[in-house]
């Protein structure tokens, strides 16, 4: 059965949370949310905080985030690995008629009890991180760039004084810009495409970072875009991409090499980046920037 978190059961809730802590896990922090916020706040948070109970014990919990339509993100999930053989699929039995979504690092313990309590593998991911505090890379950039304008492609479409530059997103001015090159670089992932409505859903998030969104051009011409978050304590390179026409080429690494020096400008020692673990070509490109991998993540779905 499902507990709603109170201020009556929240002592038993921390004793729960403390023992997660002690797992490699890459759930978000709900106390780092929690904590500090108003009365208002708190109580929309414990709204959608159950705890796990198997006869009146409590063994784990769920935080999901507001569902949309059927579709309810998890935010963090943990069950006490002594119980483990007692896990049922009815544990969840309330969210039956919605699709929960959870990102789990790959571990044998998660993987038994996600299966119990109904979750199926979509897909893998791989977590790379990378310190950045002596991070230069000037040498390798400047050949790539070289190699670039020399390129028969750009010696046919672009005068002799092509430049490649970057720029920071402008708030009210550059939703629609952000909207069109995502879509241009996601389209043939089978991503639903963006409207402008998601631009301004995402800048609310308490993870945007205004000043570490970063368009990529060629003169005037748009041909990238990225940006890093602040979330699960991580800063993290999120939307991450070239539109198809300008792949291949190097430009990515131009691009990303700009976004960790923003980044480092910005007083961030590491950053984190996610990758589909059969996205070969962008590992590799994450790898030649300097980026090693960590681990790996499930993303599981209960239908």
């Amino acid at each position: 059965m499902l507990e709603k978190l109170t201020l009556n059961n929240m002592e038993s809730f921390k004793e729960l949370y403390s023992k997660s802590l002690k797992k490699l896990n890459y759930d978000k922090d709900f106390f780092k949310c929690y904590d500090n916020q108003n009365f208002l706040i708190k109580f929309l948070y414990r709204k959608f905080m159950r705890i796990i109970k198997l006869d009146n014990t409590s063994i784990g919990y769920i935080w999901y985030e507001t569902p949309m339509d059927n579709f309810i993100k998890v935010w963090a999930l943990y069950i006490d690995s002594k119980y483990i053989n007692l896990i049922k699929e009815n544990i969840l039995s309330s969210f039956n008629s919605n699709i929960l979504s959870y990102e789990a690092v790959d571990t044998v313990e998660n993987n038994i009890i996600l299966d119990k309590l109904g979750f199926k593998k979509q897909r893998y991911t791989l977590l790379m991180k990378m310190n950045i505090e002596n991070y230069n890379n000037n040498e390798r950039i400047y050949d790539i760039y070289n190699k670039i304008i020399n390129n028969y492609y750009f010696k046919n479409h672009f005068n002799s004084s092509t430049v490649f530059s970057t720029r920071k997103l402008i708030i009210g001015k550059d939703e629609e810009l952000r909207c069109n090159i995502q879509n241009d670089i996601f389209g043939e992932w089978n991503r639903r495409p963006l409207t402008i409505d998601d631009i301004y859903s995402d800048m609310t998030q308490d993870y945007f970072l205004k000043d570490l969104c970063i368009f990529g051009m060629i003169n005037n011409l748009y041909i990238g875009y990225g940006q890093i978050i602040f979330n699960r304590d991580m800063y993290t390179i999120v939307n991450f991409g070239i539109i198809e026409d300008f792949r291949g080429i190097g430009l990515g690494k131009l691009l990303l090499n700009d976004i960790i020096l923003y980044a480092k400008k910005s007083g961030i020692k590491e950053l984190a980046i996610r990758v589909d673990s059969n996205n070969t070509a962008a590992i590799n490109l994450y790898k030649w920037i300097g980026f090693k991998e960590s681990y790996k993540i499930v993303v599981w779905e209960r239908p």
